[in-house]
């Protein structure tokens, strides 16, 4: 029962994030590698490259005392107020109260799949089709999108997978730091209390969902690439 109570705020703040981190940073490192020279990309590339090395727990203590403690703009902790259903001050409250967590959670993952994505993009933009659409004058958009990112995109949804086969296993010092109810928070209380079972329980659900997620990602290449066939 605490598992099953837990374990969809945890899908619900994790698999948002994750998503809004790969869609950004296939984007934002595809545009980076397409356009290295602009001032903007290199701007975006030291920001971020800034950014990466920083465990994601002290970002989310940054934001913390940042925009809850000293500028009270989002709430200390929880997961929401009110009762729970679809009314509008229940959803915003379970809006503002996984905003920091998702951030401290997107900004780390986000920086990690840009400087994947800008090295693929940047090895790519030289290969053969790309110059062949950019002689045929197709526009920049189309050779960006349909081509390019299309392409660097493919291996990174293996990460994409793994990442979101990951979540049940929870982001356990976010959701510590933020007091968030989320399975992460289970798995660390039930470390302090030493069950055993309920660890257990967590590892073996986490297991599962790999297992699964890696399963699915290799089902989906062929719809994906079609140079790859199963026999």
């Amino acid at each position: 029962a605490m598992i099953a109570n837990s374990v969809w705020w945890t899908v619900g703040l994790l698999s948002t994030a994750i998503m809004i981190a790969w869609v950004l940073g296939i984007i934002l490192g595809g545009l980076a590698g397409y356009f290295p020279d602009r001032w903007w990309a290199r701007t975006l590339e030291n920001a971020l490259i800034t950014v990466y090395p920083i465990p994601y727990y002290i970002v989310a203590f940054v934001l913390l005392m940042l925009l809850a403690y000293y500028w009270p703009i989002f709430p200390l902790v929880g997961g929401g107020r009110g009762t729970p259903g679809f009314s509008w001050p229940y959803l915003s409250s379970l809006v503002r109260h996984s905003f920091l967590p998702g951030l401290s959670i997107v900004l780390g993952g986000t920086a990690f799949r840009f400087i994947m994505s800008k090295a693929l993009a940047t090895s790519e933009r030289s290969s053969d089709y790309i110059q062949y659409a950019e002689m045929a004058a197709l526009p920049k958009h189309k050779i960006l999108f349909s081509y390019l990112i299309r392409n660097t995109m493919l291996p990174q949804v293996t990460d994409l997978g793994l990442s979101l086969g990951a979540i049940f296993e929870g982001a356990l010092i976010t959701e510590v730091v933020f007091g968030y109810p989320g399975i992460g928070s289970v798995l660390y209380n039930a470390i302090i209390s030493a069950d055993y079972n309920l660890i257990m329980g967590i590892t073996l659900l986490s297991i599962v969902g790999i297992a699964t997620a890696s399963l699915l990602v290799d089902l989906t290449y062929p719809f994906l690439d079609p140079r790859v066939r199963y026999r």
